[in-house]
């Protein structure tokens, strides 16, 4: 019996990471919208079975990586030195995070100008950074033993949240290494979280 030849084209792709820079190229190709779920699978060479396995939904390939980093953030944020002042630590695990999560192919970044690229994906971004933000204000209502609602964590979470956004949306476009933008991003946070400590400090004793 004669073995059926495979048709040319993408050589079949075994890993979620290999199907999502695949998925990721087709959104910038063709737009997020364009680009149908059966588009997905057919240029990786991938039953639909294995595409679900890897990812639960077309966005899923976008969100994924920022649910990932939000955990780590979250993670950093429960294991740091307490003895820190509050917003060092944020700045520290919000670099770190980032560090553990950006990539050398670009993934990351692209995801940014997919994302800016999409209004059907807007109300869900919105949901992904309000977790992001949480995070943070969580963090900071725990070393004030405040509710996270308070006006204090929760504008504090929204501000880092707002700074961070802003700096990885202006490197959408660079060709610096990934080592000298994850400096800069942590001297664009300085002075944000300088002036945010020194609002914690008001609150009471040092935090």
């Amino acid at each position: 019996m004669t073995q059926a030849r495979r048709p040319r084209g993408r050589p079949p792709l075994s890993s979620r990471e290999k199907v999502e820079a695949v998925a990721i190229e087709l959104f910038l190709e063709h737009g997020y919208s364009g680009t149908s779920l059966a588009t997905i699978i057919e240029a990786c060479g991938v039953s639909k079975t294995t595409f679900f396995r890897y990812f639960a939904s077309k966005s899923e390939i976008i969100w994924y990586a920022f649910d990932t980093h939000t955990r780590h953030l979250r993670r950093l944020l429960a294991e740091a030195d307490s003895s820190e002042p509050a917003m060092t630590v944020v700045r520290t695990c919000v670099v770190d995070a980032l560090r553990a999560s950006i990539d050398e192919r670009g993934i990351w970044m692209k995801r940014f100008i997919i994302l800016d690229g999409s209004p059907e994906l807007r109300p869900e971004g919105s949901t992904q950074w309000t977790s992001w933000a949480d995070a943070v204000s969580e963090y900071v209502a725990g070393r004030l033993g405040v509710s996270e609602r308070g006006l204090v964590p929760a504008s504090i979470g929204g501000a880092v949240q707002a700074a961070y956004l802003a700096t990885l949306r202006g490197w959408q476009t660079s060709s610096k290494p990934v080592s000298e933008l994850l400096l800069e991003l942590e001297a664009d946070l300085a002075p944000l979280c300088d002036v945010l400590q020194g609002w914690l400090d008001r609150q009471g004793p040092r935090r």
